[in-house]
């Protein structure tokens, strides 16, 4: 626990724990003041607050980080991070805007611009109704831009996930999105065979089978979450760590490429999606933006990392170039399903 000096009454200094932040404490920066508003999330890494800058009167994230040595490796990690992506306009390249690293009573503190809620509570607050294709394209555009700059600075995210792609303001700019927490980003020449990385469920095959990765991993995850958009519910189980990893392999840097199709064959079951909840009404334009973005997902999971769509070729995709795509019947009706549940609240 973080110690801080006091004094007792006869003037002898004394060693006492430092008192936990709560609401209405206020954070000190070499810039600035930051008024502790309310706790918005908690982890193992420590908690976040919403928090007013008492300079610019700007609302925004707080993540006071824990002052325990198990951790400590991770912050720095991240601060690192975060000073390399600086160089990126956050705007531009679709990641949260830090602002600064300071101390507060010995527990290292980082202000991030303040977003509103990740993909996960979107979804929950939608009652789990699918997006539609064109707010899907919306999101994956920008999810691809994100790691298109990343991998022009060689770093990995490595935990891409819904809960770390947060909607900007859902009201005023619907499905505007960041990627957010880069407390498990590496930079490539970092990166080391065997590694234990990203969350089941948004696991990439190499990661799984111990074998050689690249940032490719990353496209993985993306492709995960625009399935997971569409289908309102995860492609893969999150919570079974076996999942795409047969520990029964005793050298799984032997298994070739052929092997490993055979292990998971996903671009055969990815086709399925065409025809999910297909209905009489929809036009055969509708159909063909159906088919368009089962390509591409089929290319962001391909199961060979060095084969799978490169975020600057995935951009070129003709899914992500359609200007405007055809509103499915389907995606109307989950409107109409969605209006009603409000009605009812």
């Amino acid at each position: 626990m973080t110690l801080w000096s006091s004094s007792d009454p006869s003037g002898a200094s004394v060693t006492l724990p430092a008192p936990e932040v709560q609401p209405g404490h206020t954070l000190l920066s070499s810039s600035s003041g930051y008024s502790v508003l309310e706790f918005i999330g908690e982890g193992c890494f420590g908690r976040v607050a919403r928090c007013r800058n008492l300079a610019t009167q700007e609302t925004v994230a707080v993540k006071i980080l824990k002052k325990d040595i198990d951790y400590l490796q991770d912050t720095e990690r991240e601060v690192a991070m975060m000073e390399v992506i600086s160089v990126l306009n956050p705007d531009h390249s679709n990641m949260v805007k830090f602002f600064e690293q300071f101390e507060h009573l010995g527990q290292t503190c980082l202000a991030f611009e303040m977003l509103d809620k990740c993909l996960y509570q979107m979804m929950l607050e939608r009652y789990w109704i699918p997006l539609s294709l064109n707010e899907i394209l919306t999101i994956a555009e920008q999810l691809l831009v994100a790691l298109d700059a990343l991998k022009g600075l060689g770093v990995l995210h490595t935990d891409i996930k819904p809960d770390n792609v947060m909607c900007v303001n859902q009201l005023d700019q619907p499905f505007r999105v960041k990627l957010i927490d880069f407390g498990e980003a590496m930079t490539s020449s970092e990166v080391q065979t065997g590694m234990d990385l990203q969350p089941a469920g948004y696991r990439s095959p190499e990661i799984a089978l111990g074998l050689p990765f690249t940032e490719a991993i990353d496209v993985w995850g993306v492709g995960c979450i625009l399935a997971f958009l569409y289908l309102a519910e995860n492609l893969f189980p999150v919570d079974c760590e076996y999942q795409m990893t047969p520990y029964e392999f005793t050298d799984v840097n032997n298994i070739q490429a052929e092997e490993r199709h055979s292990l998971i064959d996903l671009p055969g079951s990815l086709d399925d999606l065409v025809n999910i909840q297909i209905h009489p009404e929809e036009e055969a334009a509708e159909i063909e933006d159906r088919m368009a973005f089962v390509d591409l997902l089929k290319r962001l999971l391909h199961v060979d990392g060095d084969q799978r769509i490169s975020p600057q070729h995935a951009l070129q995709h003709s899914f992500i170039t359609k200007w405007h795509l055809t509103e499915p019947f389907d995606s109307r009706a989950r409107k109409l399903l969605f209006t009603l549940a409000g009605d009812n609240l």
